[in-house]
């Protein structure tokens, strides 16, 4: 046996020391205890995993609305990822140590990136919940009381300084963003490459919101008045009798912001027919994308001519409509004509948005009803209907809650709950914006809230419009469930859809509730396809009779210039760069009815980094029951390596189920 001198001895000791300090460093698990195996020292290893720690309960504080949490949590980060850098730079004998260790040494020259980006984004972190905590409430938010009066103010100074701290959290999350890019993954382990990675996707991500953030705060002020007055249209849609864009637009207010004053008009506006006097219908102008309102008389005139699911258009031809009625209108001793001043814009808003940002107003005593969460929309579309049976007693009713709902928005009792319940409503289409200013606009469509048929350059398309042509408001209990079935042939997708309709009115109800059609639900649906899509065969039942026909479950061509078909093929429109085919079905009460369409979509599959991708855009019109999505997609038989997100997989079968509440992209890729 040889013997080795304490020097060997000792230097032999140091080896394992350093042997297991390395192993020890290159085996702790845990999604991000990597930070600590790349350090050592006990400051920097917990000064990181406290940021992450901190930033993790921030975040999810900040996705329930807590801000005052949120900021706190923000608060702690930063402080642990400057004790992370203080660390760092301590020079700090373990972390000499663990460098001599050749694979230790290179992942710790990394760590400085890492700190770096740990530490400003941190810095973003609390620019961004600093905002979502003082905005809305406390001394320094943003909508305060107005000091030369009674009602609310919107400080446009917070705005412009808010401005500001968004401009300084995009700079951090920039910098932290190129940290994680500058970082060599060859000298790190591969198991730590997947977090790198999705740390510089989420600085990015994180960069793109951002943009969007500061534009639209560069921005408001001009759209709150702060260049001159603007004036805004509220358009109140009423869902139980559907139209494109969501429902019959039988109320309107106009809204003027002038340096940050709102004030709605002291015209007591309330009902559309105080512009749409005895129902006349109008000429205007005309864009090509007008099928409907071209091809229905009723529906040329101010409160009826939202029929386009495109926000955009509807939006125009009500301006433009109510615009012609004003100029039209002769005033007389008994009555004053309605003053339409030049609008800025126009914001659609139904019951449905009302119910989402309930929760932020509070609820409210009107008359003797108890406005809330769970009563409003009944209360809307139902309940003042029941009660007011005189139109002008209850028109007088919805304006005076109009007028409430409005001064709560801007004095809100939950202000969190307040901007969950719009961004809600936004996501939804419950509300729905146009601007005049072309600059304005532009940032509406970036963010998504125009209502606007999607352009779906790539891949497939399908939307659903139904509009009520029964005078009645049974869409509050109707139903709608959308059944498709998708071969996938080549590069072609084959459709064989159902849209099912039900009428689930209980009798017997009020004559102003059953309408002309005495409780007869005549549905037109329009179904909004690619341009290019070529239909194969279509059913809608047998062709009611024109006469006597009341009971009859089937097909009607109504209204006659948009709906009728022609040797058993439905016509076809064209919008917004789609085609669109239409069938009106009447169905009795307790009853269903269905249209059918079988169509192929070409080139609706694409090449994407060697795989085949089908991309479906499912668009939905805002109502008040959701439409139930049935897809059952067939892939080709040498389909492998499948990526259906959202979707069952059994084998090469995939089906999905969900209620439709917002717009959808599906998107499946395989090879093969």
């Amino acid at each position: 046996m040889v013997r080795m001198s304490s020097q060997e001895k000792a230097s032999r000791d140091t080896a394992s020391g350093l042997i297991g300090a390395a192993a020890l460093l290159l085996t702790l698990g845990g999604v991000l205890l990597w930070l600590v195996m790349l350090s050592g020292p006990v400051k920097l290893g917990t000064g990181l995993l406290d940021a992450r720690a901190h930033l993790d309960k921030a975040q999810k504080a900040l996705t329930a609305g807590d801000f005052g949490p949120a900021l706190e949590q923000t608060l702690v980060a930063r402080a642990a990822a400057a004790r992370a850098e203080d660390g760092l730079r301590s020079q700090s004998p373990l972390l000499d140590l663990a460098t001599l260790s050749p694979t230790v040494a290179d992942a710790v020259g990394e760590l400085d990136h890492v700190v770096t980006a740990a530490f400003h984004a941190a810095e973003a972190a609390v620019g961004t919940a600093d905002i979502g905590a003082n905005a809305l409430s406390g001394p320094e938010r943003v909508i305060g009381d107005d000091p030369n009066g009674k009602g609310s103010l919107i400080r446009l100074d917070r705005l412009e300084e808010m401005g500001a701290v968004l401009q300084e959290v995009q700079r951090d999350l920039r910098i932290a963003g190129d940290e994680f890019a500058a970082i060599d993954l060859s000298n790190l382990p591969r198991r730590l490459h997947r977090s790198v990675r999705e740390g510089l996707a989420q600085a990015r991500d994180a960069d793109e919101v951002l943009d969007d953030a500061v534009a639209g705060f560069e921005l408001l002020p001009a759209i709150l008045g702060a260049e001159g007055p603007r004036s805004y249209m509220l358009g109140f849609q009423n869902s139980a009798e559907l139209r494109g864009s969501g429902g019959a637009m039988l109320q309107f207010e106009f809204l003027t912001i002038d340096n940050g004053k709102p004030r709605l008009s002291s015209e007591k506006t309330g009902s559309v027919y105080k512009l749409d006097q005895e129902r006349q219908s109008l000429s205007i102008p005309l864009p090509e994308d007008a099928w409907y309102v071209r091809g229905l008389e009723d529906a040329q005139r101010f409160g009826n001519s939202n029929w386009s699911p495109h926000w955009p258009l509807s939006a125009q031809l009500s301006v433009g409509y109510g615009r012609a009625s004003a100029a039209r209108c002769v005033p007389s001793r008994r009555k004053e004509c309605p003053v339409f001043p030049e609008i800025d814009g126009v914001l659609a808003l139904d019951p449905l948005a009302v119910r989402k940002i309930m929760p932020g107003l509070g609820p409210f005593k009107q008359g003797r009803f108890f406005v809330t969460r769970k009563s409003v929309v009944n209360l809307l579309l139902n309940r003042a209907y029941q009660v007011f049976p005189i139109p002008g007693f209850r028109r007088g009713f919805l304006h005076n809650v109009v007028d409430r709902l409005f001064e709560k928005m801007f004095n809100p009792k939950e202000p969190g709950d307040l901007v969950q319940g719009v961004g809600r409503s936004l996501a939804e289409k419950n509300m729905q914006f146009w601007m005049a200013d072309s600059d304005e606009q532009a940032f509406v469509e970036r963010m998504g809230w125009d209502g606007s048929i999607s352009k779906a350059a790539r891949g497939d398309y399908w939307q659903v419009v139904e509009q009520n042509v029964g005078g009645n408001k049974l869409d509050f209990t109707a139903h709608q469930i959308v059944d498709m079935n998708i071969e996938i042939e080549g590069r072609d997708a084959l459709h064989s859809s159902e849209v099912t309709v039900s009428n689930d009115v209980e009798l017997p109800q009020p004559r102003w509730f059953l309408g002309d059609s005495k409780g007869v639900h005549r549905s037109m649906l329009n179904l909004y396809v690619p341009q290019e899509a070529e239909l194969t065969s279509s059913n809608a039942g047998d062709l009611c009779p024109p006469v006597g026909g009341q009971t009859c479950n089937g097909r009607i061509d109504a209204p006659p210039t948009l709906a009728t078909w022609i040797n058993g093929v439905p016509p076809e429109h064209f919008e917004r760069g789609k085609k669109v085919w239409t069938g009106t079905l009447q169905i009795p009460p307790r009853e269903t009815g269905s249209f059918e369409i079988d169509h192929r979509s070409p080139d609706a599959v694409f090449r994407r980094e060697g795989r085949n991708v089908y991309r479906l855009v499912v668009q939905r019109q805002p109502r008040i029951n959701p439409q139930r999505l049935l897809i059952q997609l067939n892939l080709p038989p040498d389909a492998s390596d499948i990526k259906a997100r959202g979707f069952k997989k059994d084998g090469r079968t995939l089906t999905l189920d969900r209620q439709l509440r917002s717009d959808t992209v599906l998107e499946v890729s395989w090879r093969g």
